[in-house]
């Protein structure tokens, strides 16, 4: 649009067609891989998210094994009970961090496809008013007002009989 010609005494630019068009092939193409792509992330979030969930339990239940263990080889329910209590705190520190980085990690890619589907937007909206602007340019306006059309002159329902021949 930067490159096309001005039309004498308005805002009106003349814009290549064939340039438009290619522009909105491309949207065509982009915009359903931008979408595969948002998915896929999402997938990726959820895949992270069920291993942390997966760790935790494998964490949770070695501490318990862990645990268990102690009391049969030392009989010391004390330190048993010290240990378990360590083990479990840790198992869910990890998975926590686990889960925090696997949220940061979604929040940062689908904030770049934010800003990207912005921009491709920005781009159908621009090549829009391009067409429509060119549209405008090159055919007269049409007459839409309820004026224009009757619709009960057209359907034959208008209440007036025909004559019968």
């Amino acid at each position: 649009m930067n490159k096309s010609r001005r039309m004498p005494l308005s805002s009106a630019v003349i814009v290549n067609r064939d340039e438009c068009l290619e522009i909105i092939d491309q949207m065509r193409v982009t915009i359903p891989q931008q979408i595969a792509e948002a998915r896929r992330v999402q997938d990726e979030r959820e895949e992270i998210l069920a291993l942390a969930g997966e760790e935790a339990q494998r964490l949770m239940q070695r501490a318990g094994e862990d645990a268990q263990q102690i009391l049969n080889e030392r009989g010391l329910l004390e330190e048993a009970q010290k240990r378990s209590e360590a083990i479990i705190e840790e198992s869910r520190r990890q998975a926590e961090e686990t889960m925090r980085g696997a949220d940061n990690y979604a929040i940062t890619v689908l904030g770049q496809l934010e800003d990207q589907l912005i921009a491709l937007q920005t781009t159908i909206r621009n090549g829009l008013e391009i067409l429509q602007q060119d549209v405008r340019a090159t055919r007269p306006p049409v007459d839409v007002s309820t004026e224009a059309f009757d619709p009960a002159a057209h359907s034959g329902s208008s209440g007036e009989t025909e004559p019968d021949s």
